[in-house]
């Protein structure tokens, strides 16, 4: 049987461990000095070199000739036994198997035991975040003060999940992910030793999908290998890793702005070829990441951006046909997909996703076209920021100090009555009136001379329910008029029920001054001013009734953005235990 390459090749010395540079300064200083610790804790993620260093300081611990005071020579017998895993003085125990209280009590009766035929009495504990809360607590006294021959090696991917007492009595050394430039030089000088011919494409594409764990490069490596008959060519890595690979990804990217199904077609050839979801999305994200870089700093940031001469050439021949928007754009949509992939999102659902989204960023804006009558309402969704200009929205509401008097013309001009300006009458109702914009979900719009007609579906009936209540057609009207001019007018529909809204409740006349106390819900402005009210019709603020006018309401900003999301008003506040009744008339309108 074949020994594996990480295996045939795991460092046998601290000067071949690749990438872990303050890790292994650290070890051998301590060693070099004489003040190694009595427990140790190896953090990192996989294929760091993390169980590789803790061997390396059991050998250097033991070595019967150190070279240079700190280097396992890798001759003596117990070099050579604890390289062949045959040393009874280095025990490794597997925290994910061994976890239980009763293995740490054993390993407790043995620790105290002398070595055999060694210097130290080693303990390498792998995965050692395995281990129960009982076992931890059995192991603290002995990690705490264990014999003076004895030392304690524990490693782990997640160091979160080891209790803090643990890691206390421990020197923690974090290792960190290895570098694509690391892993490829380490293959590199690999593939020479085993006499491989290469590409060095290959390698790099093989170091960028290991994810900074070299044990995953080399098998990579050799299965790579084994397709290309011996040779390690970028045809084979592309067998291998099933499409998705870097060549196909930048292929994907530069058909993008064309009059064709490329983008879709590539990416459902990718996806036929085996190419994993998530594997495509996060280099995607990495691939639109270093062209938004050099789209923001040009040439310079290349060197920092860790990328091959092909890498760099395919920046500056694609980069131009972006903008730092776009690619910015591209880089949160990726991001927002990579949680979904990892849920298990099918890979036709993402072919059409990015497809559509990427011609949609690259296609050239269309001439805006008026849209024809009748229009379908926007969801209730946020609004995107618009891609071609827009009419300007109305002035907001002014302040307390700034309102005009009723009867005096307001500061700014209303907008034209017309389809192309309804969306921005949409972003003012999100932005102030999220019960009427949500309301409007579902909705046709027809415009007729001043006349605004709402087309609600008939089935369901609620929404239509909803907005021909006095209090919702008054918004609404008083919504359609601040935006579009006091003679706008408001119909809304649902089969063959009908109801005019008009911004006085729909009774054809101005309603007394008296009615105006009943209060309007209006959310609270973006700009976190003090008045959280809405003016009346006449331009006048509205009575609150009862004590929320006069005390102010406690948790203003929070009762605000429940009032925002679901209407209503309040009309009674309680203090200090008091127990007051509601009022006759809790709402102050006359009979």
């Amino acid at each position: 049987m074949t020994i594996s390459l990480y295996r045939r090749y795991r460092p046998a010395a601290f000067e071949e461990v690749a990438g872990q540079t303050v890790a292994v300064d650290v070890i051998k200083k301590a060693v070099l000095s004489g003040r190694v610790g009595h427990a140790y804790l190896f953090s990192g993620p996989r294929g760091c070199g993390k169980t590789t260093m803790a061997r390396l300081l059991a050998k250097a611990l033991n070595c019967e000739n150190l070279q240079n005071g700190f280097e396992p020579c890798g001759r003596c017998p117990s070099c050579l036994s604890i390289t062949a895993g045959e040393s009874l003085d280095v025990i490794e125990i597997d925290g994910a198997s061994n976890n239980s209280v009763d293995e740490i009590r054993e390993l407790k009766t043995h620790v105290s035991l002398s070595p055999f035929a060694s210097k130290w009495k080693v303990y390498i504990i792998d995965e050692v975040h395995m281990l129960s809360i009982s076992a931890f607590n059995a192991l603290l006294k002995t990690l705490e003060e264990p014999p003076a021959f004895v030392a304690f090696i524990l490693a782990t991917t997640e160091p979160f999940k080891v209790p803090a007492t643990i890691r206390s009595r421990c020197r923690h050394i974090p290792f960190r992910r290895i570098t694509v430039k690391d892993i490829t030089a380490r293959l590199t000088q690999v593939a020479e030793t085993e006499g491989a011919p290469f590409e060095e494409s290959a390698l790099r594409e093989i170091a960028r999908q290991a994810d900074g764990a070299l044990r995953d490069a080399l098998s990579m490596m050799e299965q790579a290998l084994s397709l290309g008959d011996g040779s390690l060519t970028m045809q084979a890595v592309d067998r291998l890793l099933g499409g998705g690979g870097l060549s196909d990804l930048e292929r994907w990217v530069a058909s993008a702005g064309e009059d064709s199904a490329a983008p879709f077609l590539i990416m459902e050839e990718m996806f036929l070829k085996g190419a994993s979801t998530q594997r495509v999305v996060e280099g995607l994200f990495l691939l639109f990441r270093n062209l938004w870089a050099w789209r923001k700093w040009g040439d310079k940031i290349i060197d920092s951006l860790s990328i091959s001469e092909s890498e760099a050439d395919f920046l500056k021949s694609e980069g131009p046909g972006w903008t730092a928007p776009m690619l910015s754009e591209m880089m949160l949509f990726c991001s927002r997909l990579i949680p979904q992939v990892r849920s298990g999102l099918r890979s036709d659902v993402l072919t059409g996703v990015l497809a559509a989204k990427i011609q949609e960023l690259r296609a050239p804006s269309p001439a805006e076209e008026k849209p024809s009558r009748p229009r379908k309402a926007a969801a209730p969704a946020a609004p995107e920021a618009p891609k071609t200009e827009r009419p300007a929205m109305p002035a907001m509401r002014p302040s307390r100090e700034d309102r005009t008097a009723p009867g005096e013309a307001k500061p700014a001009a209303p907008a034209a009555l017309g389809p192309e300006n309804w969306p921005g009458f949409e972003e003012m109702l999100f932005s102030r009136d999220l019960l009427l914009y949500s309301l409007l979900a579902g909705t046709e719009i027809a415009m007729e001379e001043r006349i605004v007609t709402v087309i609600f579906p008939e089935d369901p009936p609620y929404s239509y329910e909803l907005a021909s209540i006095e209090r919702n057609a008054y918004s609404l009207a008083a919504r359609v008029s601040e935006y579009f001019g006091e003679d706008a007018e408001v119909v809304i529909e649902a089969g063959s029920k009908k109801k005019k809204c008009a911004s006085n409740g729909g009774r054809g006349e101005a309603p007394p001054a008296e009615a105006h106390a009943v209060p309007m819900f209006s959310p609270p402005e973006d700009d976190g001013e003090a008045d959280k009210r809405d003016e009346g019709p006449g331009g006048t603020q509205p009575a609150a009734s009862g004590a929320a006018c006069d005390e102010g309401i406690p948790f203003q900003n929070l009762v605000d953005e429940v009032l925002r999301w679901g209407g209503g008003e309040v009309v009674m506040i309680r203090r200090d235990g008091a127990s007051e009744d509601l009022p006759d008339d809790p709402l102050g309108v006359d009979e």
